[in-house]
């Protein structure tokens, strides 16, 4: 049974919990570690990008008339209030990080800070739509389980054609034509709105359906078609983005000037960063939130000894990438 001191905890930790653990399996996707730096840093603006797409979808409901019909409403809903706003400042976060970044020198790296800047976005949404629900327990099961890994396909998918628009060869983009990187960057931001307007507007129009006439059995089986849809949709932009990924490493070997690959120890390393990450989040809400002494101590050595292990573990993987990034720079002709 967990005591009203903890409760908020349990909230947070079931929150960030999907969104870290799919953080993870991005990262010990690539053969070569990133620098946890950039990552964190890519996690971090993914989870202000939220911000400013919760300030933008605000205003789109204020200026936009909303459609009465149920499924045009839940298309408004889907595609204009939710998939175009959070898409843009998602996919120009990657494609910045592709441009500015130097350590954006492989092809997974797109899957990768792709990943991490939809997860980082899914983690604060996350938090917002846990925390308001009296049974937040089976909110966050149902959102961890679909929606937090979602966002993080449509992030990895956005930075893989992102990665095909910057490296020659990947994916069979080689074919140098005056609109290929234009297209291939106009696809990092159409491929993931789509799939995410057509994922949120199911979902939108079944609640409006249900609202709307839920005594009808005709509005019944609607809805069920409506929500196949969203879970078929959901489910396959997954599958279509881990694809993408294991294309895209399987390129990137052929691609490397050199196949000498390190060890991949890193990605212990990385959960532990990561699982510290996530302590310091429960720690952080244990002491503010903590109403007794003891839980307010309790919070602090938590938050203390999370942000330690994850300091200690960043460093070791910002050594292990510089020292890769160095090999490869002395390795390329």
């Amino acid at each position: 049974m967990i005591t009203p001191d903890l409760v908020p905890a349990a909230v947070v930790a079931a929150a960030v919990a999907p969104a870290l653990l799919s953080l993870w399996l991005a990262v010990a996707a690539d053969s070569r570690p990133e620098p946890a730096r950039v990552v964190l840093i890519a996690l971090v603006l993914g989870a202000l990008s939220a911000l400013a797409a919760a300030a933008i979808e605000l205003l789109l409901q204020r200026l936009l008339p909303m459609a009465h019909q149920p499924l045009l409403a839940g298309l408004q809903e889907g595609l204009v209030g939710a998939a175009i706003p959070e898409e843009i400042a998602k996919v120009s976060l990657i494609a910045a990080i592709a441009m500015r970044s130097r350590h954006f020198d492989e092809p997974m790296d797109g899957v990768v800070y792709g990943a991490a800047v939809g997860l980082g976005f899914a983690l604060l949404e996350n938090i917002g739509y846990v925390a308001r629900e009296a049974s937040w327990q089976g909110v966050a099961v149902m959102r961890g389980v679909l929606s937090v890994p979602l966002h993080g396909a449509f992030g990895a998918i956005a930075g893989a054609y992102i990665a095909r628009a910057r490296f020659s060869g990947i994916l069979g983009s080689g074919r140098s034509t005056r609109w290929r990187r234009p297209r291939l960057f106009a696809l990092a931001f159409l491929v993931p709105t789509v799939l995410h307007g057509a994922f949120d507007s199911s979902l939108f129009a079944a609640k409006n359906a249900a609202d709307a006439s839920a005594a009808d059995p005709a509005a019944a089986v609607a809805i069920l078609l409506e929500l196949l849809v969203a879970v078929v949709v959901g489910f396959g932009t997954i599958i279509f983005a881990v694809v993408l990924a294991r294309r895209i490493a399987r390129r990137q070997k052929a691609w490397m000037t050199t196949r000498r690959l390190p060890a991949g120890h890193w990605r212990d390393v990385w959960a532990e960063c990561l699982i510290g990450l996530g302590l310091s989040f429960v720690g952080v809400t244990v002491l503010v939130a903590g109403a007794s002494a003891g839980a307010k101590l309790g919070g602090a050595l938590l938050l203390a000894a999370a942000a330690g292990l994850a300091r200690r573990c960043a460093r070791r993987l910002n050594a292990i990438a510089w020292s890769r990034h160095r090999e490869t720079a002395a390795a390329t002709p």
